[in-house]
């Protein structure tokens, strides 16, 4: 991974917030794979295809930040397959991934000063 990642979650269109990460972990999982061994001991492998990614990391943002998150998060969001979403994520100056669907889990760390520790989980939306 990158030494240092960009996040830029937009919650609705035209809203954003960036998260640095320097822990920025990619989980690439794959959905329904099944694998049966038949009684001949032949090995049966049905994959539909189905890949979904978990971001998952930490970072610092700003007090303003934070309290604009938690009144996102808390109020009701309308997963329609569009937002919120993963607007970017810069990989140490360039962009490798852009407009993935996620759901959002955060949890906020008062450091003082208006500075909060964010932990986060995007977990993409798959149909």
């Amino acid at each position: 991974m990158a030494d240092e990642a960009q996040i830029v979650y937009e919650y609705v269109n035209g809203s954003d917030i960036s998260i640095k990460s320097n822990d920025l972990r990619i989980d690439p999982q794959r959905k329904h794979v099944q694998i049966t061994v038949r009684p001949d001991g032949n090995i049966y492998v049905d994959d539909p295809g189905i890949v979904q990614r978990i971001f998952t990391g930490t970072g610092v943002i700003t007090g303003a930040n934070a309290n604009t998150l938690h009144d996102v998060q808390v109020a009701s969001i309308t997963f329609d397959g569009t937002y919120p979403r993963i607007k970017k994520i810069y990989w140490t100056g360039a962009t490798t991934e852009t407009n993935i669907p996620v759901s959002g889990h955060f949890v906020f760390s008062d450091y003082g000063n208006a500075f909060w520790g964010v932990a986060f989980t995007l977990t993409e939306y798959t149909t």
